[in-house]
């Protein structure tokens, strides 16, 4: 029989076993693709959020077509703006509705637990937003790279592409993190 001893996180490890292994055992490694899978289909779903309410919202603010929701997804999606200010403007209100859209779908899918999360929703909406705005930050520089070359619908689902790694990576580890990872941070 192995020797149990307790870690300082207050898991348990046989003995030639490390805490690390005890916590993230192989076998999670598929439980771990499994969310980063429904991780992307949610997002996916945000994608089309997103950019329909910046085509919306721009179509809103611009001086271009009418509130013609398919004739300003052609134009925007073939056509550079005159103002790119416009186009910040139409992405930051196309995130906040994007990043509450995800945020539910990740809360109530992606990321449910049977043993509870470390943070209330309220904080976790709070944390969710944090690293959303990570994302948003490498989604507006590369809307301003691409604004020169692309018109801005693909600007726009370049940026959403470039910022999604970001997204997982914080939200995995810290917005959702479980209760079992030890105390409230």
């Amino acid at each position: 029989m192995r020797a149990r001893e307790v870690g300082a996180r207050g898991g348990v490890a046989t003995a030639g076993e490390s805490e690390l292994s005890e916590e993230r055992p192989a076998s999670a490694r598929p439980l771990f693709l499994a969310k980063y899978g429904k991780f992307v289909l949610v997002g996916l779903t945000g994608v089309v959020v997103n950019l329909i309410v910046f085509t919306i919202t721009l179509d809103a603010i611009s001086p271009g077509p009418t509130l013609n929701v398919y004739s300003s997804l052609l134009h925007f999606a073939s056509a550079t703006t005159a103002d790119p200010l416009l186009d910040f403007v139409a992405s930051a209100v196309a995130f906040g509705g994007a990043t509450l859209w995800n945020f539910t779908l990740n809360n109530l899918w992606t990321f449910r637990t049977t043993v509870g999360h470390r943070h209330s929703p309220v904080h976790r909406l709070g944390l969710y937003f944090g690293v959303s705005l990570g994302s948003l930050a490498i989604n507006e520089a590369v809307l301003f790279v691409a604004a020169f070359f692309v018109s801005p619908l693909i600007g726009q689902g370049i940026g959403i592409v470039a910022g999604s790694v970001v997204g997982f990576a914080g939200n995995y580890r810290y917005t959702f993190a479980e209760a079992s990872l030890g105390p409230p941070t």
